[in-house]
C-alpha cells in the first residue's frame, strides 16, 4: 500500500503512528489497563473477525521478536500463543514500541518503515469471541519494555482545524436508526446516523457531551465497564462532570491523562428492536466509523445488509 494512503494519528515531537486511511482505531475499547488509562492503541485494518496481513504503524528496527504463552480462548480457531515484537523508534532512544496479537515475519535486526508488512494476525484467549483481529501497540520507555502496566502517554493528532459542525441534530438515544453493514454470528457492524458523531479533525467518533463540550465517545458501552472521552486538547482539571449521550446522563468522569477522560458507565443498557444485548463497541477513523453490537448468544439476529433496525439505550432497573 502507498505511503500516501497512510495519515497519521499520533504525531508529537518526533513520534510519529501512521495508519491506512480505511482502518479504524480505538483507545479505549479494551478491558486491559493499557487501554482504560490512555496508554495504548488498538488498530484494526478491518473489523472482521477474519486474521488478515498487517502493515506496520510505524518505523525502527526490530529488537526483539518473541512467543509468549496466551490463554485458551473459548471460541474456534484460536490460539493459545500471543507474539510480541520491540522495535526501536529512530528518533528517540529512550523509548521503544511495543506491538502484540500479530503473528510475525520479521526477525531481530530487520529496518521497517510505515506500510511494511509486519506479519499477520492472531486471535487467542486474551480476545473476548467477538473482538475483531487487530494490532496492539504501545510507547514503552527503553528499560521497561514488557510488563503490562507502565506504558508512555500520548497525544492523537488533532489538528486545530475548524470544521463546520454538519451533524448538529439533537441526539436522540431512545430510537436510534442503524444501518446494517454486516452480520456475524458473534456480532453485528453497524453504522449511526451521520448527527450521531463528531468531527475532532481529522478524526470521527460517537458524539458525547462533557461540559458543555463536543467531544468523541471511545469504548465498550458497557460491557468494559469504563469508558473513554477524547478531548481537542488536554485537560488538567475536572470535578466530577457527569458524562453525556444525547440527553442521557452515561457516567462520571473519575480521572484526567491529557486529551483523554475515563468514568465508569452507569447503570444502562442497549436494546436492539426491544431486545437486550451485551453492548455497543465503538471506534475512531478519518471517515464516519462503524460500531459493533454485540448479542448475548450467537445467531441472535439475521439482518440483511443496509437494512435500517433501532437500537435504543435506556437505563437498567435495579431489582
Amino acid at each position: 500500500m502507498p505511503k500516501s494512503e497512510f495519515y497519521d494519528i499520533v504525531k508529537m515531537d518526533d513520534i510519529r503512528v501512521s495508519i491506512p486511511q480505511t482502518s479504524h482505531f480505538s483507545i479505549g475499547t479494551s478491558p486491559y489497563y493499557a487501554h482504560q488509562h490512555g496508554l495504548a492503541i488498538d488498530i484494526y485494518q478491518n473489523l472482521t473477525l477474519e486474521n488478515y496481513k498487517v502493515l506496520s504503524p510505524i518505523s525502527g528496527k526490530i529488537l526483539k521478536v518473541k512467543s509468549l504463552a496466551a490463554p485458551k480462548p473459548k471460541f474456534s480457531d484460536g490460539i493459545n500463543v500471543d507474539y510480541l515484537i520491540l522495535i526501536s523508534d529512530p528518533s528517540n532512544p529512550e523509548i521503544l514500541w511495543k506491538i502484540m496479537h500479530v503473528n510475525p515475519n520479521v526477525q531481530v535486526g530487520d529496518q521497517i518503515e510505515v506500510g511494511d508488512l509486519l506479519g499477520k494476525t492472531i486471535r487467542n484467549g486474551y480476545f473476548a469471541y467477538w473482538s475483531s483481529p487487530h494490532l496492539h501497540l504501545e510507547i514503552r520507555p527503553i528499560n521497561d519494555a514488557i510488563r503490562a502496566r507502565g506504558g508512555k502517554s500520548f497525544s492523537l493528532a488533532i489538528r486545530k482545524k475548524t470544521i463546520l459542525n454538519k451533524f448538529s441534530e439533537e441526539i436522540n438515544v431512545n430510537q436510534i436508526p442503524i444501518e446494517i453493514h454486516s452480520v456475524y454470528p458473534e456480532m453485528i457492524l453497524a453504522r449511526l446516523p451521520k448527527h450521531y458523531y463528531h468531527n475532532l479533525f481529522p478524526f470521527y467518533g460517537v458524539k458525547t457531551r462533557f461540559s458543555n463540550l463536543d467531544c468523541l465517545l471511545d469504548g465498550g458501552i458497557p460491557h468494559y465497564k469504563t469508558g473513554t472521552v477524547i478531548f481537542e486538547q488536554k485537560y488538567t482539571s475536572y470535578n466530577l462532570d457527569p458524562v453525556y449521550l444525547g440527553a442521557r446522563k452515561i457516567g462520571i468522569i473519575h480521572e484526567m491523562s491529557g486529551q483523554f477522560g475515563f468514568f465508569k458507565f452507569e447503570n444502562i443498557k442497549f436494546l436492539l428492536n426491544d431486545k437486550e444485548i451485551r453492548g455497543v463497541s465503538l471506534y475512531l477513523a478519518n471517515f464516519l466509523p462503524l460500531i459493533k453490537l454485540i448479542p448475548y448468544n450467537k445467531n441472535e439476529f439475521s439482518f440483511k445488509p443496509k437494512s435500517i433496525q433501532y437500537l435504543r439505550l435506556i437505563s437498567r432497573e435495579i431489582s
